[in-house]
């Protein structure tokens, strides 16, 4: 069975990732320390894979990963994602304005997703998808639902509004 030439003293590594694992809070991390002090300890990475979801290769690599950089060098790296199409300014003057003003102020009949998206493509000249727009009320604690309208209150007398409301 191969073994690792460390460039670290492993005693010492398997000591400071100990300390590390009783002192934090990150859970992904925790975990990848965990598994390189089980490593360091003596089990092969091909036989702790089976026991705790990873691959070899992956605890292979936190270990490598922990002997040249240290455990810090463990940490979840944040991912940049996405960048917003509207500044969070932005998004605060909406959510204003859809929960304060009335909608005929802004020249729409309600506030729905494509006349929000039209809302914002008016006034900071963006381009957001009507479904966009609907997940944004639901994140302003908003629902969609709309209210309903009663064409038979139209109807002059009793019998023509069953009517119209049968038909």
């Amino acid at each position: 069975m191969p073994s690792r030439n460390y460039v670290s003293d492993p005693a010492a590594l398997l000591a400071e990732g100990q300390m590390i694992v009783s002192s934090t809070e990150d859970s992904k991390f925790q975990h990848k320390v965990e598994c390189v002090n089980i490593v360091l300890g003596g089990m092969p990475p091909s036989e702790l894979s089976k026991y705790v979801a990873e691959s070899k290769n992956t605890i292979t690599s936190w270990v490598k990963t922990a002997d040249e950089e240290g455990f810090e060098a463990l940490h979840t790296k944040k991912q940049p994602g996405r960048p917003m199409k509207l500044t969070k300014e932005q998004l605060a003057e909406i959510e204003r304005a859809v929960k304060e003003d009335e909608p005929t102020t802004h020249g729409y009949r309600v506030w729905d997703g494509p006349s929000l998206s039209d809302f914002i493509k008016k006034k900071y000249s963006v381009e957001v998808s009507v479904r966009h727009c609907q997940r944004m009320f639901h994140g302003f604690g908003l629902s969609l639902i709309r209210p309903q309208t009663y064409p038979s209150l139209d109807e002059d007398n009793d019998e023509d509004r069953e009517n119209f409301k049968k038909n």
